[in-house]
């Protein structure tokens, strides 16, 4: 079975219902707080969004053919993910601002995933002008669009 860029964009999908339920769950728990009862849903509306960004990444990519993944860098990215998804703790939330620092964190993680995913791809210079690479990109770039976001909220 050959792996492509499809893979990682449902193992993104992935990652980001995790957060979805994460979020949901801070929600439930602390939802006698307003201002966490406010945030967990602002929050879990831009997962929602990126969730439907990813969406629209995969049908694009299902529309066309896109270079294979060799199985080892499959292998690895497929580890990385799955320990992301292990790594993420809850436990320090008690209020808004630790919640929205707990919520910036986990997407400069995210954000620190796929450059560390990214990076895998680049064996020689033609490998940046691959459409694999070309992709990463722009979920890299969409990343730092929600960090950007959250550090505003922050201050």
């Amino acid at each position: 079975m050959a792996y492509n860029v499809a893979d990682i964009i449902e193992k993104a999908v992935n990652i980001a219902v995790r957060r979805r339920v994460v979020y949901q769950k801070i929600g439930q728990d602390k939802g006698d707080i307003l201002s966490i009862k406010i945030l967990t849903k602002v929050l879990n509306k831009e997962v929602n969004k990126t969730i439907e960004y990813y969406e629209t990444l995969l049908n694009l990519v299902n529309d066309r053919d896109f270079e294979e993944i060799d199985f080892s860098i499959y292998d690895k990215i497929s580890f990385l993910i799955n320990d992301f998804n292990n790594r993420i703790n809850t436990e320090n939330v008690r209020n808004a601002r630790e919640l929205l620092n707990f919520s910036l964190e986990m997407e400069k993680a995210v954000y620190s995933l796929f450059l560390d995913i990214q990076g895998r791809f680049v064996k020689t210079g033609d490998d940046v002008r691959t459409n694999t690479y070309r992709i990463l990109t722009d979920i890299i770039e969409n990343k730092a669009k929600h960090i950007e976001m959250l550090e505003q909220l922050r201050e």
